[in-house]
């Protein structure tokens, strides 16, 4: 019982370490999760059948302490004896009330077998995406002559169809190009150096200059503007773009004045006529920067991240070869390529907007998606899911555009360096992954209930044990050793001697109990029937007509009690001796008297001897309270003698 308590809990707990183990590892193949699952059903079930055997045991030795202590009919002591094999049997009110430990615990071994629903299916099997990290050569920009600027007679011409196709397409739609994923579900973090078209507000001075430029010397209401100085002068520039075809206007304001940093640079305005209020300028400009980006791809869809970016100088136009040539000649080529095809998309000039414009591509670009431009062609009004209240300034739509400008360059391979050429670095790829999941809260709460439960169960069966002073099992062997007496003969019918079912009325209803040895051929220990309540009145008759008969028992392990009354325990009798020197070693009286058990005796004592060191009691049974019909006659049904005899100890 101990034992099977002890290995119950030893493999709850090898359950539980088990699944832990595999808790959070990828399931691998079908043959593997298969197995998993065959051990922790076998574990659960072995722990079922352990726990349920400590609880069986001790359900046993309750039935036997039971049929020591009271007396039970057949029927009952069958159901109690089959309560763990049908559940049936707990629909029987006497085994209820003759024995309700017995039908606790048989209840528990019933229901403890619920652990093998409950902790199998603690470990589950998810779906999560599982990393791995390898190495990978990640091509960066290349910077190669020809690959971003024409060549004519004269030299370097204009910016490759290569360039004018990506800068242009990218400043229209606002977005990164597909760059190639390593894989479907993958991300990197690259650090590079490359260009960077950095906007910026003007200064107070520049947009003065310019509104008073509008104010002076043009004719109608200017919306847009946007041009390339080619120096610091603000009026010079200017002139250049109302004045192109004017020489000697050009010639008068070119005198050297300059008025601002802005050579080189685009220099967008918005409402320039404005002194407040709506007026915008904005200047960008080439520079070099260093770039932490980090790439992710999730089911191909990119998202990039600039982590981290460090303005390291600023990029003067740089498009014809001088001597000495700079030792980042092709480099400088390829940030001027970027820069004047950024710059041939948004120069030109508004007025009336949004219908009149010359040499621009603003209102079909991506900067209408600020505040300021989206005025110019929609007013503050919002057209479909753009609100206008949301949209950012212009400043800040132009400097990411200049970002997403640079990032460009890595959706096209032509950029990019060849492999052999290109710096490795580390690159996770993510898949899919089935992993065990362990809730193991589930499996230690059910198996701590079924473990402590069985435990206190197991000590109420050894506690009874130990009172019963013997242990006792359930088994056939068990049985027919303990149902050696002779009276079942009696009991049983020649005709049901078969076993089979259905069990005669007669028989049912006879009770039994358990009973120690009482020495000699008729006081073996064991079970003994009890007369029904309707024989009595036969047995009584019995008594009264049977001679004096002898029946030998032994008490050796009990000191003498001094004699006072005889009475019922069980099959037996027990009398109260004189003299705690002596000894009970044959105890007399008539042989019919065994089967009146249960009925409190009156004695008279006719006389006492002693012979040779022992002595005997001489004793008159005169009547068995109960045993008439009438209680007044209870004084004479019966008369018979006992003869006790003593030795000294």
């Amino acid at each position: 019982m101990v034992l099977c308590w002890i290995i119950g809990l030893a493999l709850a707990l090898g359950h539980h370490f088990y699944y832990y183990s595999l808790n959070d590892t990828i399931v691998g193949d079908q043959n593997r999760q298969a197995w998993s699952s065959r051990i922790g059903t076998g574990l659960a079930f072995l722990t079922k059948t352990f726990l349920t055997t400590a609880v069986g045991i001790a359900c046993v030795q309750n039935l036997w302490w039971i049929l020591r202590l009271t007396p039970m009919k057949l029927s009952t002591l069958d159901s109690m004896l089959d309560i763990r094999g049908s559940i049936f049997n707990f629909f029987d009110l006497h085994v209820w009330l003759r024995g309700p430990n017995v039908a606790i615990l048989g209840l528990i071994s019933w229901l403890i077998p619920i652990v093998t629903v409950v902790t199998p299916s603690t470990l589950s099997i998810q779906s999560t995406v599982g990393s791995n990290m390898f190495s990978q050569p990640m091509p960066q920009i290349e910077y190669t002559l020809l690959k971003y600027f024409t060549l004519d007679e004269g030299g370097v011409s204009s910016p490759t169809p290569s360039v004018i196709r990506l800068v242009t397409g990218t400043i229209i739609q606002g977005t990164i190009p597909n760059i190639p994923a390593p894989a479907i579900n993958s991300s990197y973090q690259l650090n590079f150096t490359a260009p960077l078209i950095q906007c910026t507000n003007s200064s107070t001075k520049v947009r003065d200059d310019i509104t008073h430029y509008v104010h002076n010397k043009t004719q109608f209401y200017i919306d847009y503007i946007a041009f390339s100085p080619t120096s610091d002068n603000i009026t010079f520039a200017l002139d250049e773009v109302f004045y192109y075809d004017s020489p000697s206007i050009l010639a008068a304001t070119d005198n050297g004045n300059t008025s601002a940093d802005v050579a080189d640079k685009l220099v967008i305005a918005v409402n320039p006529y404005m002194t407040t209020g709506s007026r915008v300028v904005v200047e960008c400009g080439m520079y070099n920067a260093s770039y932490t980006a980090n790439f992710d791809y999730t089911n191909g869809e990119q998202s990039i991240e600039i982590v981290d970016l460090h303005v390291l100088n600023r990029v003067p136009k740089h498009d014809s070869h001088t001597l000495p040539a700079p030792a980042n000649e092709n480099q400088l080529f390829a940030y001027t390529s970027i820069m004047d095809t950024f710059k041939t998309a948004l120069e030109g000039l508004c007025w009336a907007s949004p219908d009149r414009c010359t040499d621009t591509q603003i209102y079909t670009s991506s900067l209408v998606n600020s505040k300021e431009i989206w005025e110019l062609v929609y007013g503050d009004e919002s057209v479909g899911n753009v609100s206008y209240r949301t949209l950012p300034r212009l400043v800040e739509v132009a400097s990411e555009l200049g970002r997403n400008i640079t990032l460009s360059f890595f959706s096209n391979d032509y950029f990019l360096q060849n492999t052999s050429q290109a710096k490795t670095i580390n690159v996770t790829v993510y898949q899919n992954q089935t992993k065990y999941s362990y809730a193991q809260r589930n499996l230690l709460i059910a198996y701590g209930v079924a473990v402590v439960v069985s435990l206190l169960c197991v000590i109420a069966g050894f506690l009874t044990m130990v009172d019963n002073g013997f242990a006792f099992t359930d088994s056939f062997s068990t049985i027919l050793r303990a149902t050696r007496n002779s009276d079942f003969d009696d009991i049983v019918p020649v005709a049901a001697t078969t076993g089979a079912d259905p069990l005669p009325r007669s028989v049912a209803k006879t009770r039994v109990q358990w009973m120690p040895s009482s020495g000699g051929s008729e006081g073996i220990a064991g079970l003994k029937p009890l007369p029904a309540d309707d024989d009595e009145k036969k047995k009584y008759k019995q008594v009264q007509e049977s001679g004096p008969g002898t029946v030998a028992a032994e008490d050796e392990d009990e000191r003498v009690r001094p004699l006072g009354s005889l009475r019922a325990f069980g099959l037996g009798l027990e009398l109260d001796c004189f003299g705690l020197n002596w000894r009970l070693v044959r105890l007399s009286y008539p042989s019919a008297l065994e089967r009146i058990a249960g009925r409190r005796s009156i004695l008279s004592f006719d006389e006492i001897r002693e012979e040779d060191g022992a002595r005997q009691h001489r004793v008159t049974l005169l009547g068995i309270s109960g045993c008439g019909p009438e209680p007044d006659a209870c004084g004479t049904c019966v008369s018979a003698v006992v003869v006790c005899n003593y030795e000294k100890r």
